[in-house]
């Protein structure tokens, strides 16, 4: 590969994470050259999406090298099944594969059953859901990368009220539907939504300008909203604290309220096999315009040089062959020490938990796709946002549902997200075909993630992209992956829509016409009629 591979490339882009991704394909797309990298032998570094045995990679490689815990540290695996399962359990479980439908029912998992079917596990390291009309959905569609990947709809958002989990009432006809508020609170709480939903961003300013310095939660209690309206709004439509200032609670609706009905009942999509999907429909549109890749590809030195004429180029060391270019765009787990001038707060670091279940945390006549908003129960705490995804998203095997953790970090991973999950899994072990009125939790694994937000190069012409944050959606990646592009390409157009296969000319096709063009279709047509 060194032998054939150049040397000069426009842009180079090390890492394939999100935001890194994104501004590969678009470089790619108005004719850079382009060259993408990554140290690892798959895509996607801390967005990627990993089967139970590349999983199991990871925790390991993890808890070896010491360079990959300044990334992803306190990292614990717990199994709460047995290594192998009883013969008699074994005979079981043989004679239920006769019928599905008890077979579902009475599964019971152990290690080696999960070892077993690895494959159809995809487990994300940054789960995040879409919004209907967010820039990641309008940047799909308009870009035409939205036919690289396919979309579930979240079925349902859930929240934590009166020490138990309660459906939250989005539209319009839950609204009405729900008899969890009266008839005057829906009254009240319309009013309230489609206020919000009416500014636009010169009148929500004027609006909300005397109340800067106020929470959001004080903007909804003079208003005369009930406690239980409070908390619908407050924790479970904008995601927010006590804490959470005004004018950012009443933006957070804004989106939500927004994005509802466009694909469903909620606002929110979930990518099929995972959010490890998304950086590889980026990576495709890079390589279909030209980009290169080359993963196993470690960057040892980075550095700046200045020519004659004053013009400045990055130079890289990868493998004892120097690469050259324009512009380097590299992932802060990428990035060399060395170049980066602004360290990111420690202070935004991220706790994460993955869990797998035997039974969906509510149940639910169709397999349901859940959000749930947690908020603080403990003094300190931050909100928690859970995701519970099952077989259909291509996530599991059947019979099982994985279901993500994610906050700001406090503590640590596990005093910051086990307290929340005790309160909707049976984390004890033992009979997982016993009655209970929580599913049994599985297998767990809590760990930390270092948010790189802030972090940014020293040299020139080299773009540090940030790392996955905790919150929900896709927008900070985008919107970082815009700005770097403009800084490379300023004045061109950010990811102008691709063509469709059917849509592009080749060489040929303009040098001979339509009428070669038809004719060549007969000919071909007169050859598989002869077949």
């Amino acid at each position: 590969m060194d032998d054939d591979l150049p040397t000069d490339f426009q842009v180079i882009v090390v890492g394939t994470g999100m935001v890194e991704s994104i501004v590969a394909a678009a470089c790619s797309r108005i004719g850079k050259n382009v060259l993408h990298l990554d140290s690892s032998d798959h895509y996607g570094g801390l967005w990627a999406s990993y089967n139970f045995d590349g999983l199991q990679k990871f925790i390991k490689e993890v808890n070896s090298d010491p360079q990959r815990q300044q990334q992803v540290y306190n990292l614990a695996e717990k199994w709460y099944i047995e290594k192998e399962l009883p013969q008699e359990e074994k005979k079981e479980e043989e004679e239920n594969k006769t019928d599905d439908s008890k077979a579902e029912a009475r599964k019971v998992w152990s290690q080696a059953s999960f070892a077993a079917e690895y494959r159809k596990f995809n487990i994300d390291m940054t789960p995040k859901l879409l919004f209907s009309r967010g820039p990641l959905v309008e940047l799909l569609i308009s870009s035409n990368i939205a036919r690289y990947a396919e979309f579930r709809c979240v079925t349902r958002v859930l929240t934590w009220l009166d020490d138990r989990l309660v459906p939250v009432p989005c539209s319009r006809a839950d609204v009405f539907a729900t008899e969890a508020v009266s008839i005057i609170e829906k009254r009240m709480l319309m009013k309230m939504l489609t206020s919000i939903v009416g500014y636009n961003e010169e009148e929500m300013n004027n609006e909300f300008k005397d109340w800067n310095d106020k929470t959001f939660k004080e903007y909804l209690t003079n208003k005369g909203l009930t406690p239980n309206l409070i908390h619908y709004v407050l924790y479970a439509i904008a995601g927010g604290t006590d804490a959470m200032p005004c004018l950012e609670g009443v933006k957070e609706c804004k989106k939500f309220l927004m994005s509802l009905g466009r694909y469903g009942n909620t606002p929110f999509l979930w990518p099929m096999y995972g959010s490890g999907e998304l950086p590889q429909c980026f990576c495709r549109l890079c390589a279909v315009f030209g980009g290169v890749y080359c993963l196993n590809r470690p960057i040892d030195k980075v550095e700046t040089k200045t020519g004659a004429e004053g013009k400045t180029t990055v130079a890289i060391q990868s493998k004892s062959k120097t690469l050259n270019c324009e512009h380097l765009v590299i992932g802060i787990n990428e990035c060399p020490k060395d170049i980066i001038s602004t360290e990111p707060a420690e202070s935004s670091d991220i706790s994460k938990a993955v869990f797998i279940t035997n039974a969906s945390i509510m149940p639910s006549e169709k397999e349901p796709l859940t959000l749930l908003r947690f908020p603080p129960l403990n003094e300190g705490d931050n909100a928690v946002t859970v995701l519970e995804v099952g077989p259909a998203t291509g996530s599991c095997p059947k019979g099982l549902f994985v279901v993500y953790f994610i906050t700001k970090k406090v503590k640590d991973a596990e005093s910051d997200l086990k307290y929340y999950a005790e309160k909707i899994f049976d984390m004890t072990g033992g009979d997982q075909t016993a009655a209970s009125d929580k599913p049994k939790c599985l297998w767990s694994v809590f760990y930390n993630v270092c948010d790189a937000v802030g972090a940014t190069s020293a040299a020139a012409r080299v773009h540090v992209c940030s790392g996955p944050d905790a919150v929900l959606d896709f927008d900070r990646a985008v919107l970082q992956a815009e700005q770097i592009f403009k800084k490379i390409c300023p004045g061109e157009e950010f990811l102008p829509r691709a063509p469709d296969p059917d849509e592009i000319v080749f060489e040929d096709d303009v040098t001979h016409g339509p009428e070669f063009r038809r004719e060549q279709e007969d000919d071909a047509e007169g050859d598989t009629a002869k077949e």
